[in-house]
C-alpha cells in the first residue's frame, strides 16, 4: 500500500524547493551520477507505509553509515557512459561501415568507461559480500553479482587488463554493450545508482549527526520523539513529544513569533523521513507507521477556483476527513485552523473539527490556533487531547522567545509590542522625508504575486491573457510594459490612445510568427560589412554548394526571400494605416517606419519582379538589406514588435469588452471605477468604487467566499493595467496616477529568515509604512490585516494601523478584516473612512454571494453553516470505531 500526501504537504515541508539549494531533498543529495540523484527524487516522492520495509532500508542504511563506505567508482565517467548507452539508434553500430574516426575514437572511450565501471563495481561487490551476510543489503549484493556474472558478460571480464584493446574487440564490445545486452547493463546502473544513493544518504546522516528512526507496527499508535529540530535552520532548539493512543492530538499555542510553525515543520519532516526509512535530525524517534501524511501550515486561496483563504481552509479539512472516513490512519498538521475567518466561526469550528479528529484514536494529529478560549472547552471534553504551547518571557519590554515546547495553553499576546519594536506606526505617522523621484510606477515582488501579473507560462496570470503576440519581439516589448508600468498622466493616456486606435479600427497584424523569426534569423547574420566582403562570403557560399553540397547559400536564400516578403507586407499594410482616421496618436511611429519603407536602396528591391534572382542580385540585395541598413532593419523590427503589442492587446480588449481608464495628475486625488471586475474570471461579478482625499481609506468586512479577496485583486489588477495604459475590466475608470501599489493578500511566513506569519506580516506593514515615510503616492491593498495572530492582537493592531494610515491623505487605502469591531472605533476617530461590505444572503438555510459591495459593515458569519454544508464531522465520524469514553460532550 502507497503511502498517502500531496503537493500541499511537500511545498509546506520544503521537500523540493524552486531555487533547490534549500530544500530537504538538497540536504541529501550528495550523489556523483545523475541517475542516482534521479532515483533519490523518486524515493522522496514515494515514502513507505510498511514498517518491515522501512526498517529494512534503515538497516541497510545504518551498516553504510557504521562502515563510512565512499561510492566505490568514479563518477565523472558515468556521463560519459550513460551518454553512450543513450544512443540506441542502429546506424551508429561501429559494425556498420561508414562511421567516422572521430565516433571510432568517442566509441572506444565509451566503451573503456563502461569497462571500467563493471570491473569495479564487481570487485566491490565480491569484498562487500562477507561483510553484509546478516545485513538486508546481502539481497541486492547477491542480485548485483548474479548480473555481472552472466554469460552474456565473461568476454568483456576476460579481457579486462590485458593491455590495449583491438579495434576488432572495441567493435564487438560496442554491439554487446549497447544493443545486445542494453537491459542487462541498464540494470545494472539501476543498482549502481541505488549504490550512489545509500552511500549519500549515509555520508550525510554521519557528517550531520542524524539518527534513524524506528518503525513500529500501523496500530500501534505511538510517536516518541527526542531532540527534533529543523534541518534547515543553522541554530535550531530541539523539542521532544510524546503521543500515545490516549494522547493522539496535540493543541498548540503560542505567541506570534513563538516557534509553532518551525515546530510543526520539524516535527513532519522528521515524521516525512521516517517514512523513508531516512536519518532525521533528532535524538530519538520510535513511530508508528501512517497510511499517509497531509500538513497544512502555507496554504493560499485559490481564486481559479473560486476559494477563499477559508473556504480554501474548509476544502483542506475536507480532504483529510475523507481520508480519515474511509479508515485511513493519517499524520496530520493544521497550522492556525480556520485563521482565515472571524472569531466567532474560528472557535466553534476549531472545537467542531477537533472534537471529531478525536475519534480517531489511530490517527496522529497537530493542531496550533491563536483562538486559545477553544482549549479551554476541548480540556473538559476530550481525554485524548494532549495541551503544549511555546512560551514568550518579556526582558526590558521586549519578547523573548524559547522555542521550547512546554505543558498547557498559552496566554502570551505581544502583537502590539512586535510592530512598536519594528517601529511601524512611527513610520507611517513620523514626518514624511523628501520625495524621491521615480520614472515607473512601482509594485514590488509580493504584489506582483498577490495580483499574479506577470509570467508567461504562470496559469492564468494577467501577462498570459494579453499574450496573443506573432512575434518573440513582441512578447519581450510587452514583458518590458508589465514590469515597468508608466507613472505620468501623459504618457498613460498617449499609450492608451494608440491601443484604442488599433482597436477602433479592427487592424490585423499582416504577416504570421514563422515569418518574423525567419526574418530576424536572416538579419542576424548582418554586421555592416562593405560590399565586396560581402560577395566574397557569398561566393564562399556558392563554392562550397557545388563542392560539398553544403546548404549555407539556400539558407541565405531563402531567408532574404522570406524577409523581403515581410517587408512588402509592410510596406502595404502601413501604407493602408495611413489612410485612417485619428491616426496622429500613431503618427510618429508611421513615419519613421515609412522612411525606412520608402529608402531608394530598399525601395528598389521591394519593387522588383518576382523572379529567380541572380547571384549578383542576391549580393547586392543582401549587402542593403543586412549591411548597408542594418541599423535601419533593426528600428523597423523594434516597431514592429511594438506594433504586435498594439494590435493583439487592442484585440484582446475588443474580444473581452475592456475599455481604457483616463489618467489624472496625482494632487487630484480621484479613483472612480464603474463596472469593474477581475479580467480573468468568466463570470466575474462588476462592482462600483469611488475614493476621493476626503475618503481615502475604504474599510471591507463580508463572511468568508464572499468576495473580499477577489475584490481586492480585480481593483488591484485594474490599477496596475491603468497605469500601463492597457485596457481594463471595467465599464468605465479614472484615476489619479500615484508612485505605486502595494498589496498584502497571500503572505506567507519565511522560515529562512526566521519570520512567523505574523512577523510577515508585520514586516509587509513596514514595507508600506517605509513608502509612505518616503512620501510616495500609493494604492494599497490589505487583506485581512494581521490575520496571523490573536483576536485582541489583531483587533488593536488593526485599529492602531489603520488609524495611522488614514493620517496620509494622499493615498489610497483598502483595508479588509474579519474583526468588525475595529470598524465600530473607527468610525468614531476618522472621518475619512469609507465603510462597505459584500453581504451573504440565506436561501433555505444555505449562504449565497452576490458579490456586490454595499454600503456598511457586514455582520455576517457563516462559516459553521459553510464546514456544515461540507459534511466534515459526517465525514470523519464515518465508520469511527471510537470507544465512547474518549470523548466526553
Amino acid at each position: 500500500m502507497s503511502f498517502i500526501t500531496d503537493k500541499q504537504t511537500i511545498d509546506d515541508l520544503n521537500i523540493f524547493a524552486k531555487s533547490g539549494s534549500d530544500s530537504i531533498y538538497h540536504i541529501f543529495n550528495k550523489t556523483y551520477t545523475q541517475g542516482a540523484a534521479a532515483l533519490l527524487d523518486e524515493l522522496f516522492r514515494n515514502p513507505l507505509s510498511d514498517e518491515e520495509a522501512i526498517n529494512e532500508r534503515v538497516a541497510i542504511l545504518k551498516y553504510f553509515r557504521e562502515s563510512k563506505m565512499e561510492f566505490p567508482l568514479q563518477g565523472n565517467r558515468f556521463e560519459e557512459a550513460e551518454r553512450y548507452l543513450a544512443n540506441t539508434d542502429p546506424r551508429s553500430r561501429l559494425s556498420n561501415q561508414g562511421f567516422s574516426m572521430a565516433d571510432f575514437k568517442a566509441a572506444t572511450q565509451s566503451v573503456m568507461a563502461l569497462m571500467e565501471i563493471l570491473q569495479g563495481l564487481k570487485v566491490f561487490m565480491q569484498d562487500l559480500q562477507a561483510k553484509v551476510a546478516d545485513n538486508p543489503y546481502a539481497a541486492e549484493v547477491t542480485k548485483v553479482l548474479a548480473l555481472l556474472n552472466s554469460r552474456e558478460l565473461e568476454l568483456i571480464f576476460a579481457d579486462h587488463g590485458k593491455g590495449k584493446i583491438s579495434s576488432g574487440k572495441i567493435v564487438e564490445y560496442d554491439n554487446i554493450l549497447r544493443f545486445q545486452q542494453r537491459a542487462l547493463l541498464e540494470k545494472i546502473l539501476q543498482h549502481i545508482y541505488q549504490l550512489d544513493v545509500y552511500c549519500s544518504i549515509a555520508k550525510v546522516a554521519e557528517e550531520r549527526g542524524y539518527q534513524f528512526a524506528r518503525a513500529l507496527k500501523r496500530d500501534a499508535n505511538r510517536l516518541q520523539l527526542e531532540g527534533v529540530y529543523h534541518p534547515l535552520l543553522h541554530k535550531p532548539v530541539a523539542n521532544s513529544l510524546e503521543m500515545t493512543p490516549d494522547s493522539n492530538i496535540v493543541f498548540l499555542t503560542g505567541a506570534n513569533m513563538g516557534g509553532k510553525s518551525t515546530f510543526m515543520k520539524s516535527l513532519s519532516i522528521a515524521m516525512y523521513l521516517a517514512h523513508l526509512g531516512f536519518p532525521i535530525a533528532a535524538r530519538h524517534l520510535e513511530f508508528s507507521v501512517c497510511d499517509g501524511m497531509y500538513t497544512t501550515i502555507n496554504l493560499p486561496d485559490n481564486l481559479a477556483m473560486g476559494a477563499s483563504h477559508f473556504y480554501a481552509e474548509v476544502l483542506r479539512v475536507k480532504k483529510v476527513a475523507v481520508e480519515l472516513g474511509a479508515g485511513k490512519n493519517l499524520f496530520v498538521v493544521f497550522d492556525e485552523l480556520f485563521r482565515g475567518t472571524n472569531v466567532k466561526d474560528a472557535y466553534e469550528g476549531t472545537i467542531s473539527i477537533m472534537e471529531a479528529f478525536a475519534g480517531k484514536p489511530h490517527s496522529l494529529f497537530v493542531i496550533s490556533t491563536h483562538i486559545m478560549e477553544a482549549g479551554e472547552v476541548l480540556q473538559q471534553r476530550c481525554r485524548n487531547m494532549i495541551f503544549r504551547y511555546l512560551p514568550t518571557r518579556m526582558e526590558n519590554g521586549k519578547p523573548v522567545y524559547t522555542y521550547t515546547l512546554t505543558e498547557g495553553i498559552t496566554d502570551d499576546r505581544h502583537g502590539m509590542i512586535i510592530i512598536n519594536n519594528e517601529g511601524v506606526l512611527e513610520l507611517i505617522s513620523h514626518e514624511k522625508q523628501a520625495k524621491k523621484i521615480q520614472n515607473t510606477f512601482t509594485a514590488d515582488k509580493q504584489t506582483v504575486e498577490d495580483l499574479n501579473l506577470q509570467g508567461k507560462f504562470k496559469q492564468q496570470s494577467i501577462y498570459s491573457l494579453f499574450n496573443h503576440l506573432q512575434t518573440r519581439g513582441g512578447e519581450k516589448e510587452l514583458e518590458g510594459m508589465f514590469t515597468r508600468p508608466l507613472n505620468t498622466p501623459e504618457q498613460i493616456n498617449q499609450r492608451s490612445s494608440i491601443f484604442a486606435f488599433f482597436q477602433q479600427h479592427r487592424v490585423t497584424f499582416p504577416v504570421i510568427r514563422s515569418q518574423v523569426e525567419s526574418m530576424e534569423d536572416y538579419l542576424a547574420g548582418g554586421a555592416g560589412a562593405a560590399l565586396p566582403a560581402v560577395a566574397w562570403g557569398i561566393f564562399a557560399k556558392k563554392f562550397k554548394q557545388a563542392l560539398f553540397h553544403n546548404a549555407e547559400l539556400l539558407q541565405l536564400q531563402a531567408g532574404q526571400s522570406v524577409t523581403i516578403e515581410v517587408l512588402q507586407a509592410f510596406r502595404d499594410f502601413f501604407k493602408e494605416l495611413s489612410g485612417k482616421e485619428q491616426l496622429s496618436v500613431y503618427q510618429k511611429q508611421l513615419d519613421t517606419a515609412t522612411k525606412i519603407i520608402q529608402d531608394s536602396r530598399l525601395e528598389q528591391i521591394l519593387n522588383a519582379p518576382e523572379e529567380q534572382l541572380s547571384l549578383m542580385q542576391l549580393i547586392r540585395n543582401d549587402y542593403v538589406i543586412r549591411h548597408a541598413m542594418i541599423s535601419e532593419m533593426e528600428t523597423l523590427l523594434k516597431l514592429i514588435y511594438e506594433l504586435d503589442v498594439f494590435v493583439g492587446v487592442a484585440a484582446v480588449a475588443a474580444g473581452e469588452g475592456f475599455v481604457y481608464a483616463k489618467a489624472l495628475p496625482a494632487e487630484q486625488m480621484i479613483l472612480d471605477m464603474e463596472g469593474f471586475r477581475h479580467p480573468g474570471l468568466k463570470r466575474g461579478v462588476s462592482n462600483n468604487l469611488h475614493l476621493t482625499r476626503d475618503r481615502n481609506v475604504l474599510f471591507l468586512t463580508g463572511a468568508n467566499m464572499a468576495g473580499k479577496s477577489t475584490f481586492m485583486k480585480s481593483m488591484g489588477i485594474a490599477v496596475y493595467l491603468a497605469h500601463m495604459g492597457f485596457p481594463i475590466a471595467a465599464k468605465r475608470m479614472e484615476f489619479s496616477v500615484k508612485d505605486g501599489l502595494f498589496s498584502s493578500i497571500n503572505v506567507s511566513d519565511n522560515l529562512d529568515m526566521g519570520y512567523s506569519h505574523f512577523y510577515a506580516e508585520v514586516l509587509r506593514t513596514k514595507t508600506v509604512a517605509q513608502a509612505v515615510n518616503e512620501s510616495l503616492n500609493l494604492y494599497v491593498l490589505f487583506d485581512e490585516l494581521f490575520k496571523g495572530t490573536n483576536v485582541k492582537d489583531a483587533y488593536d493592531a488593526t485599529l492602531a494601523v489603520t488609524k495611522a494610515f488614514a493620517e496620509n491623505r494622499n493615498s489610497f487605502f483598502v483595508i479588509s478584516t474579519h474583526i468588525i469591531e475595529v470598524g465600530e472605533a473607527l468610525g468614531k476617530a476618522c472621518r475619512n473612512l469609507q465603510f462597505s461590505f459584500l453581504p451573504t444572503i440565506m436561501k433555505d438555510g444555505l449562504p449565497t454571494y452576490p458579490y456586490t459591495l454595499t454600503s456598511g459593515i457586514t455582520s455576517d458569519r457563516q462559516g459553521m453553516i459553510i464546514i456544515e454544508n461540507e459534511k466534515i464531522v459526517d465525514i470523519i465520524k464515518a465508520n469511527d470505531p471510537l470507544t465512547p469514553q474518549l470523548i466526553h460532550n
